[in-house]
């Protein structure tokens, strides 16, 4: 029989949050039976990413509600302490993604260095998450206008009109370059298409628009307020060989610390770093450069290896416990 793993996760939503990295569980350990439970009604799109995965939905965790699952492992997704108020007498994992108040576990890991920072945890207790590969239907290249791309969750904070003066200086940067923005909210782009003088492309957001990378040049993202914990979309942007040049902040940090990338802290660094790739040259090697880093961090194999690693220690430590009883 399959050892079979339950994963509990906030939102159903596989565009943004934790889903995604559930899935990618899912695809990293092809040999477990996989159970997904979310603590808020699943979306359509969610259900028909998560094929050969029993789906549940639930308003908090439960001893019973695990129990009746019978699963060998459980693995959190940032599950808060008031969503689970009791140690789970199974192994159990819990993966935090954002800084607060975590449920109880056997092993708790963090999603960035910068996290566990963050909480007071010790760089040891990190798990960088993996990310598929985006396939290249055709082979990249390297010639011509930037193709520049901003993807990220449609939610109001994510875009600030901050970014309005921020896209005037990047057009100025490089008149050239083309646009497209994946989940930019209606009400902003109007005014977003104007800043980058009628050359951008909107996109409404979707979880096969993370296909889009494979076709531009460049992933651009700025925020002055929000730091990522875990960039997932600059590690699919770096698998797939697109050049992320990001703020020099938050997770981003460890992503980049090998190169393939830009860290930048100013508009004139982000400038700056569009001129630099505008040179076909520039552009070639730091692609391939992403792509080597993308592929060595964050596979599937890797992923795999590190989880199956936590959930022995889960284990180990879930029979200490029960020997203590």
């Amino acid at each position: 029989m399959k050892p079979r793993l339950l994963q509990v996760a906030n939102v159903g939503q596989i565009c943004g949050g934790t889903a995604a990295c559930a899935w990618t569980v899912t695809q990293a350990l092809p040999g477990f039976e996989h159970h997904v439970a979310f603590l808020s009604d699943i979306q359509d799109e969610t259900r028909r990413v998560f094929t050969n995965c029993a789906l549940h939905v639930w308003s908090t965790v439960s001893i019973d509600q695990v129990q009746a699952i019978q699963p060998d492992v459980v693995l959190l997704h940032n599950i808060s302490s008031q969503k689970l108020k009791q140690r789970l007498p199974l192994p159990t994992v819990q993966y935090v993604h954002s800084a607060g108040a975590k449920a109880a576990a056997d092993v708790t890991v963090y999603c960035s260095r910068w996290l566990a920072d963050q909480c007071g945890a010790t760089r040891g207790d990190v798990l960088w998450q993996a990310v598929p590969r985006v396939l290249l239907t055709e082979p990249r290249t390297h010639d011509g206008p930037l193709v520049i791309g901003r993807i990220c969750t449609p939610q109001r904070r994510k875009w600030p009109r901050d970014c309005l003066d921020f896209y005037r200086e990047m057009v100025s940067a490089v008149p050239a370059g083309r646009w497209e923005f994946v989940g930019c909210p209606s009400e902003l782009q109007a005014e977003l298409q104007q800043a980058c003088l009628g050359r951008a492309t909107f996109c409404a957001a979707g979880w096969q628009q993370r296909q889009r990378l494979a076709g531009w040049n460049v992933l651009l993202y700025h925020h002055p307020t929000l730091p990522e914990s875990f960039g997932r979309v600059v590690a699919e942007a770096m698998r797939a060989g697109c050049i992320p040049i990001v703020d020099d902040a938050g997770g981003f940090r460890e992503q980049l610390d090998q190169g393939g990338g830009y860290l930048c802290r100013t508009a004139a660094d982000f400038a700056h770093a569009l001129q630099s790739v505008a040179d076909p040259l520039v552009r070639r090697s730091l692609s391939a450069q992403a792509a080597i880093v993308g592929h060595e961090r964050w596979s599937l194999d890797r992923f795999a290896r590190d989880l199956l690693t936590c959930f022995d220690q889960a284990a180990t430590h879930a029979a200490v416990r029960r020997k203590l009883l």
